[in-house]
C-alpha cells in the first residue's frame, strides 16, 4: 500500500538505532493509528502518534498527538537516555478518544512531574491536533493496555527495572488521575553491577548508587506511601508486554518477551487476581488479540503468528 510514513520516520533514524521505530499499531473508528519514535530536534524524542483513514491504495498519515516536550540523548538531569523505554501502546477508548502509554526514556523524574507527557498514560482526542490529557502517571515504561467496558476498567502492564514488572489496574468510574508509584515506589531494583541496596542516609563507598537510590528509593509499598498499589507484580523480571481479557470477561491473559510465557488469571469481583497460571511458550511475545474465540499471539523471535483455539 502507497503511504508516507517516511516523512515521519525512516532509515535515517534506524541508522542511529533500530529502537527508534514503529511502537504499535491500531484500527480504531476505520483509522489506522501509529505510535512511533518522534525526534522532536536533534537528539530529542518522545513517542508521537500518526493517523490515516482505512485505505487499500493509500494511507496518507497526519501527527495527531506530537508534543513539543522531548527528552534529549545526553542533555538531560540524569545524565541517561534509553531509546527502548519508550512506550506506545494504544487502545480505543471511546469514539472520540485514544489511549497512548508514554515512557520516560529512563529519565525517572519525569514520571512524578505533572506536567510532563512522560511516564505517563495520555488521553489523546482524536478529533483535534495535540488536544490531550494526563489519564494515569508514575509509569515506567508500559507496554499493554486492555479496556473491559462492561466492568468499566482498565488494565495496565508497566516494565520495572531489575524486577517489579506490573500489572495496574484503573478505574475508569473515578475522576481523579492515579499515581502508580514509579520511581519513588517499586518492587524492582536499579540496574549495576552492585546489587546492594543503599537508602537515603546510609553510608556507602558506592557513592553514585547511593545517590541513584536517594534520588529514586524504590520504596517496597506503593499503598503505604500515596501511591495504587499493583494487583501483580513480578519479583524477577520478565518483561510483560500486552495483556488482554476474554470477550469482555473477567478471565483475562498477559504475555512476556524475557520470560517468553502466558499468564492467565482471572479477577474477582473486587478486581484481585486469583487463579494465576503461567504457560510457558519459548519465544518473546510482542502482542496478544482474542477475537472470534483464539487467542492470537506474535512471537518475535521468528517473527511468526501463533493461535490459540478456546473451546466455547
Amino acid at each position: 500500500i502507497k503511504n508516507n510514513i517516511e516523512n515521519f520516520i525512516n532509515i535515517n533514524q534506524f541508522k542511529k538505532s533500530n529502537g527508534f521505530a514503529v511502537k504499535d499499531v491500531k484500527i480504531f473508528n476505520d483509522k489506522i493509528y501509529i505510535s512511533f519514535s518522534n525526534e522532536v530536534e536533534k537528539n530529542c524524542w518522545n513517542t508521537s502518534v500518526l493517523f490515516a483513514d482505512i485505505n487499500y491504495t493509500k494511507l496518507d498519515f497526519k501527527k495527531i498527538f506530537s508534543p513539543n516536550e522531548c527528552v534529549h540523548e545526553y542533555n538531560n538531569p540524569d545524565k541517561v537516555f534509553v531509546f527502548h523505554q519508550a512506550g506506545g501502546r494504544i487502545v480505543g477508548l471511546d469514539k472520540n478518544h485514544i489511549l497512548l502509554t508514554q515512557g520516560e526514556f529512563r529519565n525517572r523524574y519525569l514520571a512524578q512531574d505533572k506536567k510532563s507527557i512522560f511516564g505517563k498514560i495520555i488521553k489523546i482526542n482524536i478529533n483535534a491536533i495535540n488536544k490531550y490529557e494526563i489519564f494515569g502517571m508514575g509509569l515506567r515504561n508500559s507496554q499493554g493496555l486492555y479496556i473491559n467496558k462492561l466492568d468499566n476498567f482498565l488494565l495496565i502492564t508497566d516494565h520495572g527495572p531489575k524486577g517489579g514488572d506490573e500489572i495496574n489496574i484503573l478505574n475508569l468510574d473515578l475522576d481523579d488521575v492515579p499515581n502508580y508509584g514509579w520511581p519513588v515506589a517499586s518492587y524492582g531494583e536499579h540496574y549495576g553491577k552492585d546489587q546492594m541496596i543503599y537508602y537515603q542516609g546510609s553510608k556507602s563507598s558506592h557513592g553514585e548508587r547511593a545517590e541513584l537510590y536517594r534520588k529514586y528509593p524504590l520504596l517496597k509499598s506503593h499503598d503505604k506511601n500515596g501511591f495504587v498499589e499493583p494487583i501483580k507484580y513480578f519479583k524477577k523480571s520478565v518483561a510483560i508486554s500486552e495483556i488482554t481479557c476474554l470477550q469482555d470477561s473477567k478471565n483475562c491473559v498477559a504475555s512476556s518477551l524475557k520470560d517468553k510465557s502466558l499468564y492467565f488469571f482471572s479477577l474477582d469481583e473486587n478486581n484481585n487476581i486469583e487463579n494465576f497460571k503461567r504457560i510457558e511458550i519459548g519465544e518473546r511475545i510482542r502482542d496478544i488479540i482474542f477475537d472470534n474465540n483464539k487467542l492470537i499471539i506474535f512471537l518475535e523471535d521468528t517473527a511468526s503468528i501463533g493461535i490459540i483455539n478456546f473451546e466455547t
